[in-house]
């Protein structure tokens, strides 16, 4: 990139290398069995947003492992989850997802919130036994600011996180990783 800048005569911007996240750790608990086309398109589309108790996560029917064509995501136990050795960050996968669940976050930033849930602590304890609950101590824990509330929900400022690893100690559900 550097040397097509040098051609054009212009200063290349600096990139940062981005990978693929899926924000959903996941659940065990399902409202029914799901039986039909084998992507996440269909059952998004059902009563509840699909087979799963929370409806904001990742329904594991492997559309964005289809649209993948550098194999980096695979399923987990009904989650998708990405290999960052092979993401190219083409963006594929998050047009794939139904539910929005993937993103694109910079690969030397590790420290990741895996939750979607846009609902109150109580349903995401009711539904999930990991997704975030809204306590705000990854908040209050962060000397940085870079952790920040979006409703009930945490969200990393990478522009700010150092990768201390303060706010994954202090969240007591273990749905900020590093």
């Amino acid at each position: 990139m550097r040397d097509l800048a040098n051609a054009m005569g212009v200063v290349a911007a600096e990139m940062i290398p981005a990978t693929a996240f899926v924000k959903c750790l996941g659940t065990d608990k399902l409202l029914y069995k799901y039986q039909g086309v084998a992507d996440c398109g269909a059952p998004a589309r059902l009563a509840g947003s699909g087979p799963k108790a929370c409806a904001y996560g990742c329904l594991g029917g492997g559309s964005c492992h289809k649209a993948c064509m550098f194999d980096a995501i695979e399923m987990v136990e009904g989650i998708a989850v990405v290999n960052n050795a092979k993401c190219t960050g083409c963006t594929v996968c998050t047009a794939a997802c139904p539910k929005n669940l993937i993103v694109m976050v910079p690969h030397n930033k590790a420290i990741r919130v895996g939750c979607n849930a846009q609902c109150s602590g109580k349903s995401v304890r009711a539904n999930c036994e990991i997704g975030c609950i809204g306590c705000k101590l990854c908040v209050k824990s962060c000397e940085y600011d870079a952790v920040i509330m979006d409703g009930n929900l945490a969200v990393i400022d990478y522009e700010k996180c150092t990768m201390c690893g303060v706010c994954v100690a202090a969240c007591p559900r273990k749905c900020i990783t590093l």
